[in-house]
Protein backbone atom coordinates (compact mmCIF):
# COMPACT_ATOMS: atom_id res chain seq x y z
CA UNK A 1 0.00 0.00 0.00
CA UNK A 2 2.93 2.19 0.77
CA UNK A 3 4.58 1.47 -2.40
CA UNK A 4 1.49 2.40 -4.36
CA UNK A 5 0.65 5.44 -2.56
CA UNK A 6 4.26 6.72 -3.05
CA UNK A 7 4.08 5.68 -6.82
CA UNK A 8 0.92 7.63 -6.85
CA UNK A 9 2.74 11.16 -5.51
CA UNK A 10 5.75 10.55 -8.35
CA UNK A 11 2.92 10.22 -11.28
CA UNK A 12 0.67 13.59 -9.60
CA UNK A 13 4.33 15.25 -9.49
CA UNK A 14 5.43 14.49 -13.04
CA UNK A 15 2.10 15.61 -14.55
CA UNK A 16 2.34 18.85 -12.14
CA UNK A 17 5.90 19.79 -13.60
CA UNK A 18 4.38 19.58 -17.10
CA UNK A 19 1.62 20.97 -16.78
CA UNK A 20 3.58 24.17 -15.83
CA UNK A 21 6.68 23.48 -17.99
CA UNK A 22 7.54 26.05 -20.61
CA UNK A 23 6.00 24.99 -23.70
CA UNK A 24 4.56 21.36 -22.50
CA UNK A 25 1.96 21.18 -24.90
CA UNK A 26 4.62 21.98 -27.73
CA UNK A 27 4.60 20.17 -30.74
CA UNK A 28 8.22 19.83 -32.48
CA UNK A 29 8.94 18.65 -35.62
CA UNK A 30 11.90 18.93 -38.26
CA UNK A 31 11.53 20.32 -41.34
CA UNK A 32 15.07 20.17 -43.20
CA UNK A 33 17.77 19.31 -41.65
CA UNK A 34 19.06 21.90 -39.47
CA UNK A 35 15.80 24.00 -39.24
CA UNK A 36 13.19 22.76 -36.91
CA UNK A 37 9.85 23.84 -35.77
CA UNK A 38 8.13 23.85 -32.20
CA UNK A 39 4.27 25.30 -32.09
CA UNK A 40 2.02 25.04 -29.22
CA UNK A 41 0.17 27.60 -27.23
CA UNK A 42 1.07 28.90 -24.03
CA UNK A 43 -1.46 27.76 -21.13
CA UNK A 44 -0.88 30.55 -18.77
CA UNK A 45 -1.57 33.34 -21.21
CA UNK A 46 -3.27 31.98 -24.52
CA UNK A 47 -0.44 32.87 -26.30
CA UNK A 48 -0.27 30.80 -29.93
CA UNK A 49 3.29 30.18 -31.00
CA UNK A 50 5.60 28.83 -33.60
CA UNK A 51 9.13 29.11 -33.18
CA UNK A 52 11.52 28.29 -36.13
CA UNK A 53 14.98 27.49 -35.41
CA UNK A 54 18.11 27.99 -38.00
CA UNK A 55 21.37 25.58 -36.80
CA UNK A 56 24.31 27.96 -37.35
CA UNK A 57 28.07 27.51 -36.76
CA UNK A 58 30.30 29.09 -34.68
CA UNK A 59 33.14 30.70 -36.48
CA UNK A 60 36.37 30.24 -34.91
CA UNK A 61 39.56 27.76 -35.84
CA UNK A 62 40.51 27.31 -32.02
CA UNK A 63 37.05 25.76 -30.78
CA UNK A 64 35.24 22.83 -31.34
CA UNK A 65 31.50 23.65 -32.52
CA UNK A 66 29.45 23.77 -29.52
CA UNK A 67 26.92 21.39 -28.93
CA UNK A 68 24.24 22.49 -29.07
CA UNK A 69 25.08 24.67 -32.04
CA UNK A 70 24.66 28.45 -32.62
CA UNK A 71 21.03 29.27 -33.04
CA UNK A 72 19.10 31.54 -35.15
CA UNK A 73 15.06 31.76 -34.03
CA UNK A 74 12.24 33.58 -35.59
CA UNK A 75 9.63 33.94 -33.02
CA UNK A 76 5.95 34.21 -34.11
CA UNK A 77 3.10 34.71 -31.38
CA UNK A 78 -0.59 35.67 -31.81
CA UNK A 79 -2.50 37.21 -28.45
CA UNK A 80 -5.95 36.16 -27.58
CA UNK A 81 -6.64 39.29 -28.89
CA UNK A 82 -5.61 38.24 -32.31
CA UNK A 83 -2.59 40.43 -32.79
CA UNK A 84 0.54 39.11 -34.45
CA UNK A 85 4.03 39.80 -33.45
CA UNK A 86 7.35 38.63 -34.59
CA UNK A 87 10.65 38.61 -32.85
CA UNK A 88 14.40 37.22 -33.41
CA UNK A 89 16.50 35.55 -30.92
CA UNK A 90 20.40 34.33 -31.19
CA UNK A 91 22.93 32.73 -29.27
CA UNK A 92 26.31 30.96 -29.49
CA UNK A 93 25.74 27.92 -29.34
CA UNK A 94 25.50 25.59 -26.16
CA UNK A 95 21.82 26.67 -25.27
CA UNK A 96 19.57 23.57 -24.97
CA UNK A 97 16.29 25.14 -23.83
CA UNK A 98 14.27 26.00 -26.72
CA UNK A 99 10.64 26.13 -25.43
CA UNK A 100 8.69 28.87 -25.81
CA UNK A 101 8.92 31.77 -22.66
CA UNK A 102 6.15 34.13 -22.45
CA UNK A 103 6.50 37.12 -21.68
CA UNK A 104 6.38 38.81 -18.29
CA UNK A 105 2.70 39.73 -16.78
CA UNK A 106 2.08 41.28 -13.63
CA UNK A 107 1.29 37.78 -11.99
CA UNK A 108 4.55 36.50 -12.46
CA UNK A 109 5.08 38.99 -9.16
CA UNK A 110 6.25 42.67 -8.79
CA UNK A 111 5.29 45.87 -10.56
CA UNK A 112 7.02 45.89 -13.05
CA UNK A 113 8.74 43.80 -15.74
CA UNK A 114 12.44 42.39 -14.99
CA UNK A 115 15.15 44.41 -16.20
CA UNK A 116 17.69 42.96 -18.85
CA UNK A 117 21.28 43.29 -19.75
CA UNK A 118 21.65 45.05 -22.98
CA UNK A 119 24.60 44.39 -25.23
CA UNK A 120 25.74 45.78 -28.77
CA UNK A 121 25.61 43.07 -31.62
CA UNK A 122 27.11 43.71 -35.00
CA UNK A 123 25.26 42.42 -37.46
CA UNK A 124 27.15 41.82 -41.21
CA UNK A 125 24.84 40.67 -44.21
CA UNK A 126 26.65 38.69 -46.68
CA UNK A 127 25.86 37.44 -50.58
CA UNK A 128 26.83 38.97 -53.76
CA UNK A 129 27.43 42.41 -52.74
CA UNK A 130 28.71 43.82 -49.90
CA UNK A 131 27.12 46.23 -47.32
CA UNK A 132 28.44 47.89 -44.21
CA UNK A 133 27.68 45.98 -41.05
CA UNK A 134 25.16 47.13 -38.51
CA UNK A 135 25.41 47.40 -34.29
CA UNK A 136 22.38 47.13 -32.69
CA UNK A 137 20.95 46.38 -29.45
CA UNK A 138 19.93 43.06 -28.19
CA UNK A 139 18.99 41.98 -24.77
CA UNK A 140 20.58 38.88 -23.12
CA UNK A 141 18.13 36.70 -21.45
CA UNK A 142 17.90 35.41 -18.26
CA UNK A 143 16.11 32.46 -19.56
CA UNK A 144 17.31 30.77 -21.30
CA UNK A 145 20.31 31.95 -20.08
CA UNK A 146 22.95 32.27 -23.19
CA UNK A 147 20.09 33.59 -25.80
CA UNK A 148 19.80 37.26 -26.91
CA UNK A 149 16.77 39.15 -28.22
CA UNK A 150 17.15 41.76 -30.69
CA UNK A 151 15.19 44.79 -28.96
CA UNK A 152 12.23 46.66 -31.25
CA UNK A 153 12.00 50.16 -31.23
CA UNK A 154 10.82 51.56 -28.12
CA UNK A 155 11.81 53.80 -24.79
CA UNK A 156 13.80 51.27 -23.16
CA UNK A 157 16.08 50.62 -26.84
CA UNK A 158 17.90 52.73 -28.57
CA UNK A 159 17.53 50.75 -32.06
CA UNK A 160 15.25 52.61 -34.81
CA UNK A 161 14.51 49.71 -36.79
CA UNK A 162 12.48 46.49 -36.25
CA UNK A 163 14.24 42.97 -36.42
CA UNK A 164 11.44 42.78 -39.57
CA UNK A 165 13.25 45.63 -41.53
CA UNK A 166 16.29 43.36 -41.66
CA UNK A 167 14.66 40.74 -42.95
CA UNK A 168 14.36 42.54 -46.38
CA UNK A 169 18.17 42.64 -46.37
CA UNK A 170 18.45 38.86 -45.93
CA UNK A 171 16.18 38.53 -49.03
CA UNK A 172 19.17 39.81 -51.31
CA UNK A 173 22.20 39.13 -48.65
CA UNK A 174 21.27 35.58 -47.19
CA UNK A 175 23.78 34.73 -44.99
CA UNK A 176 23.95 36.97 -41.12
CA UNK A 177 26.81 36.69 -38.97
CA UNK A 178 26.03 37.79 -35.54
CA UNK A 179 29.53 38.79 -33.58
CA UNK A 180 29.32 39.50 -29.84
CA UNK A 181 32.25 39.47 -27.07
CA UNK A 182 34.85 38.47 -29.65
CA UNK A 183 32.10 35.29 -31.08
CA UNK A 184 30.97 35.47 -34.75
CA UNK A 185 27.98 32.92 -35.52
CA UNK A 186 26.84 32.59 -38.74
CA UNK A 187 23.42 31.48 -40.78
CA UNK A 188 22.96 30.84 -43.91
CA UNK A 189 19.06 32.04 -43.34
CA UNK A 190 16.95 30.93 -46.82
CA UNK A 191 14.97 28.09 -45.39
CA UNK A 192 14.39 29.86 -42.57
CA UNK A 193 12.99 32.67 -44.32
CA UNK A 194 11.41 30.03 -46.54
CA UNK A 195 9.31 28.73 -43.88
CA UNK A 196 8.77 32.37 -41.97
CA UNK A 197 6.56 32.86 -45.36
CA UNK A 198 4.97 30.07 -45.38
CA UNK A 199 4.15 30.24 -41.45
CA UNK A 200 0.55 31.58 -40.62
CA UNK A 201 1.66 33.37 -37.52
CA UNK A 202 4.33 35.00 -39.01
CA UNK A 203 2.52 37.24 -40.99
CA UNK A 204 4.04 40.21 -38.91
CA UNK A 205 7.24 39.07 -40.39
CA UNK A 206 5.90 41.82 -43.71
CA UNK A 207 8.06 38.62 -46.05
Amino acid sequence: MQSLRLRSVASVSALLLLCFSPGADAQTSTLVPGLSRIAGTDPASGIAYARLLLEGKLLSSAEEQPKPRPTLTAQCTQQPNGKLFFELFANYGGVEDTAFHRPWQPSDGGVFAPTTVKVKITMEFLGYTHVKPVTRQWEKLDAPAGQFRYNPPSGASSNMEDSTFYLQYLKALPTLRLTYAGKSAEFLTTPLLDQVRKEPLCKASHL
